[in-house]
């Protein structure tokens, strides 16, 4: 997976564990055209610090553009902000 760190809009889930699921997301392609993409399975989520920071990291899998890709979310706890991190 390549490093992309987009930022994305998201639809996320709160259930009884008081962590945001993500739902479906939406982000912009290289050509300018937006897509969006709806969380089909999510195998992982690990709390981090990247650069001090204090993430979410979910490793997810859905098909994108037709073909089944696995990706990486994150979700900045401080900024209240979603990230398409790895692709």
């Amino acid at each position: 997976m390549k490093i992309v760190a987009k930022p994305v809009d998201a639809v996320a889930v709160f259930k009884g564990t008081g962590r945001p699921l993500p739902y479906k997301f939406r982000f912009r392609e290289e050509d300018g055209t937006d897509r969006e993409v709806q969380v089909e399975r999510i195998f992982l989520v690990e709390e981090r610090r990247i650069a001090g920071i204090r993430t979410l990291l979910y490793d997810c899998q859905s098909a994108v553009g037709g073909v089944q890709r696995r990706y990486q979310l994150k979700y900045l706890i401080q900024d209240c902000r979603w990230e398409l991190y790895k692709i």
